[in-house]
Protein backbone atom coordinates (compact mmCIF):
# COMPACT_ATOMS: atom_id res chain seq x y z
CA UNK A 1 0.00 0.00 0.00
CA UNK A 2 1.45 3.36 -0.38
CA UNK A 3 2.80 5.47 1.99
CA UNK A 4 -0.37 8.26 3.33
CA UNK A 5 0.51 11.82 2.22
CA UNK A 6 1.33 14.34 4.77
CA UNK A 7 -0.96 17.41 4.91
CA UNK A 8 0.90 20.42 3.41
CA UNK A 9 -2.02 23.32 3.53
CA UNK A 10 -4.61 23.48 6.26
CA UNK A 11 -6.88 26.34 7.39
CA UNK A 12 -5.41 29.55 9.16
CA UNK A 13 -6.38 32.95 10.08
CA UNK A 14 -10.29 31.39 10.60
CA UNK A 15 -8.66 28.57 12.31
CA UNK A 16 -6.71 30.62 14.78
CA UNK A 17 -9.48 32.48 15.50
CA UNK A 18 -12.02 29.96 16.23
CA UNK A 19 -8.97 28.50 18.35
CA UNK A 20 -8.59 31.48 20.88
CA UNK A 21 -12.54 31.91 20.72
CA UNK A 22 -13.19 28.70 22.87
CA UNK A 23 -12.06 26.84 26.25
CA UNK A 24 -8.88 24.75 26.15
CA UNK A 25 -6.84 22.87 29.06
CA UNK A 26 -3.88 21.35 28.50
CA UNK A 27 -1.12 19.53 30.74
CA UNK A 28 1.98 19.50 29.05
CA UNK A 29 4.94 16.94 30.49
CA UNK A 30 8.78 17.90 30.66
CA UNK A 31 10.72 16.04 27.86
CA UNK A 32 13.90 17.73 26.85
CA UNK A 33 16.16 20.75 27.76
CA UNK A 34 18.08 21.88 30.55
CA UNK A 35 16.29 23.34 33.60
CA UNK A 36 18.22 25.76 36.24
CA UNK A 37 17.06 23.47 38.76
CA UNK A 38 15.58 20.18 38.42
CA UNK A 39 13.90 19.94 41.02
CA UNK A 40 11.73 23.21 40.25
CA UNK A 41 10.34 21.20 37.30
CA UNK A 42 6.56 20.06 37.07
CA UNK A 43 4.09 19.21 34.95
CA UNK A 44 2.83 22.69 32.65
CA UNK A 45 -0.88 23.06 32.97
CA UNK A 46 -2.39 25.72 30.28
CA UNK A 47 -6.00 26.97 30.55
CA UNK A 48 -7.54 29.02 27.79
CA UNK A 49 -10.64 30.77 28.56
CA UNK A 50 -12.24 33.64 26.07
CA UNK A 51 -14.87 36.38 27.42
CA UNK A 52 -17.98 36.79 26.03
CA UNK A 53 -18.15 40.36 26.06
CA UNK A 54 -15.91 43.11 24.54
CA UNK A 55 -14.33 46.23 25.38
CA UNK A 56 -12.05 48.96 24.36
CA UNK A 57 -8.08 48.06 24.55
CA UNK A 58 -5.40 50.84 23.57
CA UNK A 59 -8.55 52.71 21.18
CA UNK A 60 -9.72 50.13 19.38
CA UNK A 61 -13.18 48.54 19.30
CA UNK A 62 -15.06 46.02 19.98
CA UNK A 63 -12.01 44.12 21.16
CA UNK A 64 -12.30 40.41 22.34
CA UNK A 65 -10.10 39.24 25.00
CA UNK A 66 -9.22 35.48 25.93
CA UNK A 67 -7.85 34.62 29.60
CA UNK A 68 -4.24 32.14 29.75
CA UNK A 69 -3.66 30.98 32.55
CA UNK A 70 -0.39 29.16 33.31
CA UNK A 71 0.50 27.21 36.38
CA UNK A 72 3.91 24.91 37.13
CA UNK A 73 6.61 24.59 34.28
CA UNK A 74 9.86 26.00 35.49
CA UNK A 75 10.02 27.90 38.72
CA UNK A 76 11.09 31.30 38.15
CA UNK A 77 11.53 30.90 34.28
CA UNK A 78 9.55 33.10 32.06
CA UNK A 79 7.12 31.59 29.63
CA UNK A 80 4.55 32.57 26.88
CA UNK A 81 1.97 31.02 24.90
CA UNK A 82 -0.13 32.51 21.72
CA UNK A 83 1.41 36.13 21.93
CA UNK A 84 1.01 36.01 25.52
CA UNK A 85 3.88 37.00 28.13
CA UNK A 86 3.50 35.32 31.02
CA UNK A 87 6.64 36.37 33.34
CA UNK A 88 6.47 33.75 36.26
CA UNK A 89 5.92 29.79 36.52
CA UNK A 90 2.23 30.86 37.60
CA UNK A 91 0.22 33.29 35.86
CA UNK A 92 -2.21 34.98 34.44
CA UNK A 93 -2.80 36.90 31.05
CA UNK A 94 -5.33 38.76 28.90
CA UNK A 95 -5.22 38.22 25.32
CA UNK A 96 -7.07 41.71 23.27
CA UNK A 97 -7.61 41.24 19.50
CA UNK A 98 -10.52 42.06 17.16
CA UNK A 99 -12.36 39.47 14.86
CA UNK A 100 -13.25 39.43 11.61
CA UNK A 101 -10.68 39.36 10.55
CA UNK A 102 -8.31 38.23 13.55
CA UNK A 103 -6.03 41.15 14.33
CA UNK A 104 -4.15 40.75 17.77
CA UNK A 105 -3.62 44.49 19.65
CA UNK A 106 -1.90 43.14 22.81
CA UNK A 107 -1.56 41.64 26.31
CA UNK A 108 -1.83 42.34 29.44
CA UNK A 109 -0.84 40.91 33.12
CA UNK A 110 -3.17 39.73 35.44
CA UNK A 111 -1.89 42.11 37.42
CA UNK A 112 -1.67 44.92 34.74
CA UNK A 113 2.26 44.49 34.65
CA UNK A 114 3.57 44.31 32.13
CA UNK A 115 0.99 46.22 29.57
CA UNK A 116 1.95 44.85 25.86
CA UNK A 117 0.87 46.64 22.54
CA UNK A 118 1.26 45.25 18.90
CA UNK A 119 3.22 48.03 16.98
CA UNK A 120 3.32 46.50 13.65
CA UNK A 121 1.60 43.36 12.37
CA UNK A 122 1.60 40.89 9.27
CA UNK A 123 -1.60 39.16 9.04
CA UNK A 124 -2.21 35.53 9.45
CA UNK A 125 -2.47 33.66 6.27
CA UNK A 126 -5.76 32.42 5.14
CA UNK A 127 -3.72 29.51 4.32
CA UNK A 128 -1.33 27.93 6.38
CA UNK A 129 1.41 25.70 3.68
CA UNK A 130 3.97 23.87 5.00
CA UNK A 131 6.97 25.52 4.13
CA UNK A 132 6.14 29.25 4.77
CA UNK A 133 7.25 31.06 7.68
CA UNK A 134 8.08 35.32 8.46
CA UNK A 135 7.19 37.84 11.30
CA UNK A 136 3.68 38.32 12.00
CA UNK A 137 4.06 40.79 15.05
CA UNK A 138 6.11 43.53 17.30
CA UNK A 139 4.84 44.37 20.48
CA UNK A 140 6.45 47.03 22.63
CA UNK A 141 5.55 46.09 26.88
CA UNK A 142 5.38 49.05 28.81
CA UNK A 143 5.35 48.71 32.84
CA UNK A 144 1.44 49.84 32.83
CA UNK A 145 -1.08 51.36 30.82
CA UNK A 146 0.22 54.58 31.03
CA UNK A 147 2.64 53.76 28.39
CA UNK A 148 5.52 56.01 30.29
CA UNK A 149 8.02 53.76 31.39
CA UNK A 150 9.12 51.05 28.50
CA UNK A 151 9.73 46.79 29.77
CA UNK A 152 10.70 45.40 26.70
CA UNK A 153 10.26 44.43 22.82
CA UNK A 154 8.80 41.72 21.54
CA UNK A 155 9.14 39.96 17.43
CA UNK A 156 6.72 37.02 16.72
CA UNK A 157 7.47 34.95 13.92
CA UNK A 158 5.76 32.01 12.57
CA UNK A 159 6.32 28.64 10.24
CA UNK A 160 4.58 25.72 8.89
CA UNK A 161 6.02 22.22 9.07
CA UNK A 162 5.13 18.77 8.25
CA UNK A 163 3.76 16.85 11.36
CA UNK A 164 1.14 13.95 9.62
CA UNK A 165 -1.25 13.01 7.05
CA UNK A 166 -3.82 14.74 9.39
CA UNK A 167 -2.09 17.37 10.50
CA UNK A 168 0.35 20.38 9.78
CA UNK A 169 2.53 21.96 12.22
CA UNK A 170 2.09 25.68 13.22
CA UNK A 171 4.32 27.47 15.55
CA UNK A 172 4.57 31.09 17.03
CA UNK A 173 7.96 32.09 18.00
CA UNK A 174 8.55 35.05 20.04
CA UNK A 175 11.98 36.54 20.75
CA UNK A 176 11.66 39.04 23.74
CA UNK A 177 14.75 41.46 23.56
CA UNK A 178 15.84 45.35 25.06
CA UNK A 179 14.51 44.53 28.34
CA UNK A 180 14.92 47.41 31.06
CA UNK A 181 15.63 47.63 34.67
CA UNK A 182 11.90 48.45 34.68
CA UNK A 183 11.17 44.76 32.67
CA UNK A 184 13.17 42.98 34.82
CA UNK A 185 11.56 44.01 38.04
CA UNK A 186 8.34 42.98 36.35
CA UNK A 187 9.54 39.60 35.52
CA UNK A 188 10.35 39.72 32.21
CA UNK A 189 13.67 38.41 30.54
CA UNK A 190 15.34 38.68 27.22
CA UNK A 191 14.86 35.04 25.74
CA UNK A 192 13.07 33.04 23.38
CA UNK A 193 10.46 30.78 23.15
CA UNK A 194 7.96 28.66 20.78
CA UNK A 195 4.47 26.98 21.01
CA UNK A 196 3.46 24.64 17.78
CA UNK A 197 0.05 23.99 17.79
CA UNK A 198 -1.31 20.60 15.35
CA UNK A 199 -3.55 22.11 12.58
CA UNK A 200 -6.09 19.59 10.66
CA UNK A 201 -7.65 20.19 7.11
CA UNK A 202 -10.82 21.36 8.95
CA UNK A 203 -9.33 23.80 11.03
CA UNK A 204 -9.13 22.44 14.54
CA UNK A 205 -6.27 23.62 16.42
CA UNK A 206 -4.32 21.24 19.55
CA UNK A 207 -0.95 22.69 21.06
CA UNK A 208 1.52 20.33 20.44
CA UNK A 209 4.49 21.87 22.53
CA UNK A 210 5.68 24.67 24.17
CA UNK A 211 9.75 25.23 24.37
CA UNK A 212 10.57 28.02 26.22
CA UNK A 213 14.42 28.90 27.00
CA UNK A 214 16.22 25.02 26.91
CA UNK A 215 13.26 23.40 28.35
CA UNK A 216 10.37 21.69 26.65
CA UNK A 217 7.31 20.66 27.17
CA UNK A 218 4.56 18.44 25.36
Amino acid sequence: MPMPTNLSSAPGEAAWAGYIQATHRYTLTYVMGSAPDAGSLSDLVMNITPDSGTTTFNGSAPAYSTVVAFSGGVSGGGIRCCFNAVPAASALTTNYYLMNPYVPLGIVSGAGTPYGVVTNLVPLPTTLTVGESGILADLTYYHDSTRTVTDADETVAHSVMVNDSTTLLFCLSATFSNVTAQGLTDGMANGAESDCYAVGSAGNVTLASVTFGAVRFE
